[in-house]
């Protein structure tokens, strides 16, 4: 059993939305079920999916416990600093109505209270995280990250058909905040940000690449938007992502921070040329 009080502030919406959005890497199927079982209480009364949730609401979730697992994979952690391994479709916090009872950063804190996340990944991007658990340690690492001190090495799926088997790319970003997406230009202009890509295409089958990313720079949806421009879009983005390819590959956004390389003199004196890798998820074999 779960037992989860709404913040306040969260505005009244149907009981199964709510649910959906705090707890994201639930399965719909088992969120459906929750609700034709009557598995979820607000004090004795028993919800169904179009009843009205809002801040202060307590509510009691009754599932399973195969699914009441909210742990996450840690790759390093000596108590000072933590690589973590967030799963693809996990958001990092809670959304912008303040809905997310199940983040990165609820499951880091967890493991230590006070850890602090030093950098972000996308909710559909999964791979490696670092947070630090104390103000120095935090410091060093924001000021890494800052500092580009870092090689970070991301495995992806993308379109093929590509005229060289790497390279670099060159462009600037421009972010439509009320859209949520950014997009590529080619000359500088009011707004835009220089971006730079690495890209190696590890081998191509049936039209599909395996690549491999760095982002030199580190932009929002950089990536993303990066290889949308090139003309070959990433499998499964539904933002910056080919509508055709998708759906005869369908599945999550192909895109995995798999590698976190730390320079010789970067920031964190204490881990200096260190490395930090998780195995990308079966996607990147390309069966």
């Amino acid at each position: 059993m779960i037992e989860h009080e709404i913040p306040a502030g969260v505005r009244p919406m149907a009981a199964e939305k709510y649910v959906r959005r705090a707890w994201p890497m639930l399965p719909g199927r088992a969120v459906r079920q929750l609700f034709e079982r009557r598995d979820v209480k607000r004090g004795g009364a028993r919800l169904g999916a179009g009843d009205a949730v809002a801040g202060g609401d307590v509510l009691r979730l009754y599932l399973p416990d195969a699914l009441t697992d909210f742990s996450i994979e840690t790759v390093f952690d000596d108590g000072r600093l933590l690589a973590a391994v967030k799963p693809q479709g996990l958001p990092v916090d809670a959304d912008q109505d303040g809905v997310g009872a199940d983040t990165l950063r609820t499951r880091l804190t967890r493991i230590h209270s006070t850890a602090r996340l030093c950098h972000r990944l996308d909710a559909a991007t999964g791979g490696l995280v670092l947070a630090a658990m104390d103000d120095e340690t935090e410091a060093q690492a924001l000021q890494t990250f800052r500092d580009h001190a870092l090689q970070k090495t991301y495995y992806a799926l993308a379109k093929g058909g590509f005229d060289r088997p790497e390279g670099i790319l060159r462009a600037y970003l421009i972010k439509d905040a009320a859209k949520s997406l950014v997009r590529v230009v080619h000359s500088p202009r009011a707004g835009a940000k220089p971006i730079e890509t690495r890209y190696r295409v590890a081998d191509e089958r049936g039209g599909i690449a395996r690549v491999e990313l760095e982002p030199i720079t580190g932009r929002t949806h950089q990536l993303r938007a990066h290889m949308e421009d090139f003309g070959h879009p990433l499998l499964g983005d539904d933002k910056y992502g080919d509508r055709e390819l998708n759906r005869r590959a369908p599945g999550p956004l192909r895109l995995w921070c798999g590698k976190l390389a730390l320079n010789r003199d970067c920031p964190l004196a204490d881990y200096r040329g260190q490395t930090f890798a998780a195995p990308p998820p079966e996607w990147w074999e390309l069966k």
